[in-house]
């Protein structure tokens, strides 16, 4: 049987591809949440390809793998988001209370998934 240690990185996978599938079929939920703007049919393009796309194809890569590597490389994308956030704070301004919400889903998608180097 299988741990629940085995488990973590899957679930790191599964909420990339949960927030790829809302950013690929309803995009305004992300970039509204990020105060983005899409003013035309090549910038929702844009949001769908990066938001959803992205995300999706590599949540379902690391599923269907279910290499330790492949999930390796998801935690250090999700880590280097995390990190993002706090060079975004410290260099334009985002206040803590905007921050702290991503950080966490962000932070909690790469711990998960660097779970499986442990």
């Amino acid at each position: 049987m299988e741990t629940v240690m085995e488990w973590l990185p899957r679930v790191a996978a599964l909420i990339t591809m949960l927030i790829g599938l809302a950013g690929f079929f309803k995009p305004t939920l992300i970039t509204d949440g990020c105060e983005i703007e899409l003013k035309s049919a090549k910038a929702l393009s844009e949001a769908r390809a990066v938001f959803g796309g992205i995300l999706i194809g590599v949540g379902l890569t690391a599923l269907i793998l279910a290499d330790p590597n492949v999930y390796l490389a998801l935690g250090v994308g999700w880590s280097g988001a995390t990190l993002a956030r706090f060079v975004s704070m410290g260099m334009d301004g985002s206040t803590i209370q905007e921050s702290i919400p991503p950080i966490v889903i962000d932070g909690t998608a790469a711990l998960l998934a660097l779970s499986s180097q442990l």
